[in-house]
């Protein structure tokens, strides 16, 4: 197939000797070996990456551009944002063994830089990915040990050619045309019991031109008797742009430990919509006055967005139940809690792997954005099935549904793929308090 894509591509464009030699040689020499898992989308940690097939066209593609053909998923209720606001940029810097990273395009705000970028090294050693610091005037300005304000993608296009994007949680604002250095570091494989070795360091340099955001300072405090325990929290800031919309919320050190995972609805005001979320996990740095900010993504279209409604939600009965949904039911409105919940709107089976999207029903917290796992599949006795299941779940955050990838054992997936009847995950039971909501005015900042 990559052999009659890349003859298709040939026939229509012409390209320079050197770049249609390397071409032709990737094109008939052994296909990369792949992982047994090989995904079709691949959310990595910050040092893992995966292998995908590729048609040759991607060869010369921008970042941007490979991803968007490559990923399916990743940038779900993104795609016309980045399309919008990422900005070229198509600086390079080249280590001493030669190894070359190119920054493509960036997208940036008051809260976030998103950064497209292309790595092509030397060697075929993919066990770590770049680290990357993002500084101005020498500063750090990044987040360190954040999670959930991005599916990072790393995507392998060859041997030696690696795809990503990664999006940077900032510190501080960026100016219009600020001049920012990007910090890169390389490492390789490290042997037992050792730490990997520093291949090599680089800086590259490049200037951003924000978008405009908006930025509301609040002044709420929410009340309220969660689990049967008192909880106090401060309602710090929201920040909004096309990028993404961050709510700060601030807990006394006292109060912080387990208590800033509990859960609450966000809902607007003047509509009424309840408004997805979830929860950004940052290194939380205790305040000499003593407290701890959580910070909070929401999702949808919160663009007019002028009343916040912010209203404590508590657990009800014990264990977690499980809900079965049949396909022939789907797409279902049933999150298995009155309140609100998640529930499967679409199923299929492709290319060894199980793919659902799970809807967001009435008042949602986090807690179903947090599991690890999503869902389950069941043949028509109730029985569960598939072995050795890689799990990812990838926010939209156009809209708040969250897409459950799992992929089995190849194995696994031939003998009970037929098999799947039912679909089961787990439900949190929980009501609204609505007599402890705070309420917070946007348009009167």
């Amino acid at each position: 197939m990559l052999k009659q894509d890349y003859q298709t591509w040939m026939d229509q464009v012409e390209p320079d000797q050197d770049f249609q030699a390397r071409l032709t040689e990737a094109m008939t020499s052994e296909p990369v070996k792949t992982p047994r898992h090989t995904f079709r989308v691949l959310v990595a940690a910050a040092v893992m990456c995966g292998l995908l097939g590729i048609t040759a066209a991607a060869y010369y593609m921008g970042a941007f551009e490979f991803l968007q053909e490559q990923n399916e998923y990743a940038l779900l209720g993104m795609n016309e944002v980045y399309e919008t606001c990422a900005q070229p940029v198509g600086v390079s810097v080249t280590a001493e063994n030669g190894d070359v990273f190119t920054v493509d395009r960036v997208a940036t705000d008051g809260t976030f830089c998103t950064i497209f970028y292309c790595l092509y090294v030397q060697d075929e050693t993919w066990q770590y990915a770049p680290r990357m610091t993002l500084c101005s005037g020498g500063e750090d300005i990044s987040m360190e040990g954040y999670d959930n304000s991005f599916e990072n993608q790393e995507y392998l296009a060859d041997d030696h050619t690696l795809y990503g994007a990664w999006r940077f949680l900032l510190r501080t604002p960026l100016e219009d045309g600020e001049q920012v250095e990007l910090k890169l570091a390389r490492y390789g494989d490290a042997e037992p019991g050792e730490l990997a070795p520093l291949l090599w360091e680089n800086t590259l340099t490049f200037s951003v031109n924000p978008i405009q955001g908006e930025q509301f300072e609040l002044d709420a405090v929410l009340s309220a008797r969660i689990g049967g325990e008192p909880v106090q929290v401060e309602a710090v800031s929201l920040k909004r742009s096309p990028l993404g919309t961050l709510l700060r919320l601030r807990w006394a050190e006292e109060d912080s430990s387990e208590k800033d995972w509990y859960d609450f609805a966000l809902r607007d005001g003047d509509t009424g919509a309840y408004i997805p979320y979830d929860q950004v996990v940052i290194n939380h740095y205790w305040d000499p006055e003593g407290y701890v900010d959580s910070v909070y993504e929401l999702y949808g279209d919160v663009s007019g967005l002028k009343q916040l409604e912010i209203i404590p939600t508590t657990s009800v009965g014990g264990v977690s139940p499980r809900q079965v949904v049949a396909l022939e039911d789907l797409p279902s409105a049933d999150s298995g809690n009155p309140d609100g919940g998640y529930a499967p709107a679409s199923y299929e089976a492709v290319d060894g792997q199980l793919i659902v999207k799970m809807q967001p029903v009435g008042a949602v917290n986090a807690w179903y954005a947090r599991l690890l796992n999503g869902v389950y599949f069941q043949d028509a006795q109730g029985e569960d099935l598939f072995e050795d299941v890689w799990v990812e779940k990838i926010k939209n955050r156009s809209d708040g549904t969250i897409t459950v990838i799992s992929t089995p054992s190849a194995e696994s997936y031939a003998r009970d793929v037929d098999k799947v009847a039912q679909i089961c995950f787990f439900v949190q039971q929980y009501k609204l308090l609505e007599g402890q909501k705070a309420v917070i005015r946007l348009d009167a900042q």
